[in-house]
């Protein structure tokens, strides 16, 4: 595969900023997909591909693409660094962008940078000018653990055309209650929450473009097409409890999704990659891509 750092300066940020984008290696994921095509139907002998220039770097080919967003204290190398998600994506003919979201759970900051228009508007319009990135629905997926949960799920719900399916990893629950947890567990009213939320009165976001809860009910009730929604939480991870009660949320408004406890685990990356591989291996609708004739 390719590792990419790209650094760039913003419109929307209006400043340097960068990301992390891997592109599989085609002679490796086909012989991957070659081989599990075989195991499926018992064939023992399998025959690899001969490659050359013309099926090693089709012109025009496009990979789907899964699009990171890191948790708090993160950035664009946190999952490169801390899971084995470049190679899970390489083996599925699937394309990484991890983008750099400081602490702004993805979000339009009150006070801060205009993050949630960066990450559904820019990022993957750059994405798709610069990079073989399908710019297909179907072949759109966003996912993101703790922090990057939320601002990953808020994404969907709010452009549901953009991404055919969402996975998010301990993060997407109810705010207001989030951030009393977080005041309980020793966190200051100066955190981040401040910062991307803008009131010192949990309440006053019930309502707003940031409430998963509200955003949920509003895409129930129109008729925007509606994603994959994977919601996921370890047994022993602290937000269990608010992860459940989302999934029943979701349920309750009538939005068709699938919520995995994984016992024994915690708030980690050892999680976070177990949930990864669930995800490009088993869960995420990813269609090999076409080669050109």
């Amino acid at each position: 595969m390719s590792v990419l750092q790209y650094n760039f300066r913003s419109v929307v940020l209006k400043m340097e900023t960068r990301m992390v984008v891997t592109i599989p290696s085609i002679p490796d994921a086909r012989r991957y997909q070659i081989r599990s095509e075989a195991k499926k139907k018992g064939i023992k002998e399998i025959t690899e591909p001969v490659n050359t220039i013309e099926n090693t770097y089709p012109a025009g080919i496009k990979f789907p693409t899964l699009y990171l967003c890191h948790g708090g204290s993160g950035d664009c190398m946190s999952y490169l660094t801390n899971t084995n998600v470049a190679r899970y994506a390489n083996d599925r003919m699937l394309m990484t962008v991890c983008v750099d979201l400081e602490e702004s759970f993805g979000s339009d900051m009150v006070y801060g940078k205009k993050y949630f228009t960066y990450l559904t508007e820019e990022v993957p319009a750059l994405v798709q000018c610069l990079f073989p990135s399908s710019p297909k629905r179907e072949d759109n997926f966003i996912t993101g653990f703790s922090m990057g949960a939320h601002a990953a799920l808020k994404a969907a719900l709010r452009c549901p055309e953009k991404y055919a399916a969402v996975w998010a990893m301990s993060g997407a629950k109810d705010m207001v209650k989030m951030r009393k947890m977080a005041l309980d567990m020793g966190f200051s009213e100066g955190d981040p929450e401040f910062w991307a939320f803008g009131s010192r009165v949990p309440e006053e976001m019930y309502g707003s473009e940031n409430d998963l809860l509200f955003l949920a009910e509003e895409l129930a009730k129109s008729g925007r097409p509606r994603p994959k929604i994977i919601t996921s939480c370890g047994t022993l991870d602290y937000g269990i409890d608010l992860c459940r009660q989302m999934h029943e949320h979701l349920n309750k408004c009538g939005l068709e999704n699938t919520f995995y406890e994984i016992e024994g685990h915690i708030h980690d990356f050892e999680y976070a990659d177990a949930m990864l591989k669930r995800a490009i291996y088993e869960e995420l609708p990813i269609v090999f891509p076409s080669f050109p004739a």
